[in-house]
């Protein structure tokens, strides 16, 4: 091995550090393209929403209660009840505002004395639907089978 020169450089020292460098730009650029990669091209794995829902039937009454039993909280205008011939918002039964929130606990009657106007029977069938508005997308989050009880 040659000592450096007071005039010059040794070549290798430049070759070393060039050669790290450019290991070092290397490992840099690989690891920000996953990172990239993990914040740009990773899709809305949330899924859709969900919800428990609870149903006590009244025969004689011709009523219906349901339940928010638990689960993720929701607008109350995007909240849908539809049977066979209706199809109201859970703002609509509530008498409430469209933005209120719909959280577990909260409970609202089906019958013909509020928005829905139809008599609830042991042979009805309703579906509680959840409307996203920004993406037009619906989604069944629970049903009721009459006196099937489900």
């Amino acid at each position: 091995m040659e000592p450096a020169t007071a005039t010059g450089w040794d070549e290798r020292g430049i070759s070393e550090m060039t050669a790290v460098v450019t290991l070092v730009g290397i490992a840099f650029i690989l690891v920000a393209g996953v990172g990239i990669s993990a914040f740009l091209f990773v899709g809305d794995t949330s899924g859709p929403p969900q919800a428990n829902f609870t149903y006590t039937f009244n025969e004689q009454g011709g009523f219906l209660i349901i339940e928010h039993d638990r689960g993720d909280e929701f607008r109350s205008g995007d909240l849908y009840i539809a049977g066979s011939n209706n199809n109201v918002t859970w703002a609509a039964l509530a008498e409430s505002n469209e933005s209120a929130l719909v959280t577990p606990g909260d409970t609202v009657p089906v019958s013909e004395q509020n928005a829905y106007g139809d008599r609830i029977r042991s042979s009805s069938r309703l579906e509680i639907i959840y409307h996203n508005a920004t993406l037009n997308q619906s989604t069944v989050l629970s049903r009721w089978n009459g006196d099937t009880g489900i």
